[in-house]
């Protein structure tokens, strides 16, 4: 999933970096550190009017036991840091 936008010119795609602590909104005790993000769906030609219409995944490795989530942005929130 490794998509060199999160931190290049598409990055306003984006709501959060590589290293931020984000929980599932449903269960936030799950927490883990966003590792990758990717967006999924129609863009270029040459992105001059953003209407995105797709949806963005971001690779979450969690805290507690280094598992591995793909979540949409939708499904996080900002966590503290420990």
């Amino acid at each position: 999933m490794d998509d060199s936008r999160l931190d290049e010119t598409f990055s306003m795609l984006f709501a959060f970096r590589r290293g931020d602590v984000v929980a599932t909104k449903t269960k936030p005790s799950l927490r883990g550190t966003i590792t990758d993000g990717v967006y999924v769906g129609e863009l270029p030609k040459h992105v001059r009017d953003v209407k995105a219409t797709g949806k963005t995944l971001y690779e979450i490795t969690t805290i507690a036991d280094s598992s591995i989530y793909v979540v949409e942005e939708s499904e996080i929130e900002k966590a503290e840091a420990l």
